[in-house]
């Protein structure tokens, strides 16, 4: 009689675990993740600090600059005056207007401006500096 062979017994391999675990097998303990916790604050409020020293830095350098330009505008403030003084006591010399209209310009007066560069051309219309400097300010 012929005997019946049985099929060969493997066993079966699971290539993928039958229950998927979204939480892995390894957890910190309490101590470590308040540590780990403790840490991640810690870097966050050096970064924070390094921020607010930078915006603190930046500020500092925008009123340092904004002190010059104050200084310079009074520097400029001054030396109208003083050839406002001179174009008052010696009437009728276009550099004097000339000069004023240029630091008037630097200044941003621009309706001031074009008035002194037009009485310096009025006093000499050939001179090409007040025409340079009257078709930038748009006279």
């Amino acid at each position: 009689m012929k005997q019946k062979l049985l099929p060969p017994q493997s066993k079966t391999i699971a290539l993928f675990p039958r229950n998927l675990r979204l939480i892995t097998e390894h957890s910190f303990s309490e101590a470590q993740t308040r540590n780990i916790k403790v840490a991640l604050a810690s870097a966050f409020s050096v970064f924070l600090l390094g921020i607010l020293f930078l915006q603190g830095v930046s500020l500092w350098y925008t009123l340092q600059q904004r002190d010059a330009l104050a200084h310079q505008r009074v520097l400029l403030q001054d030396e109208v005056k003083y050839w406002e003084g001179i174009a008052v006591k010696y009437q009728g010399y276009r550099d004097v207007y000339y000069r004023i209209a240029s630091l008037q310009y630097k200044l941003g007066n621009l309706v001031e401006a074009q008035q002194y560069v037009q009485k310096a051309l009025d006093l000499d219309p050939n001179f090409s500096e007040g025409r340079v400097l009257g078709a930038k300010i748009g006279l």
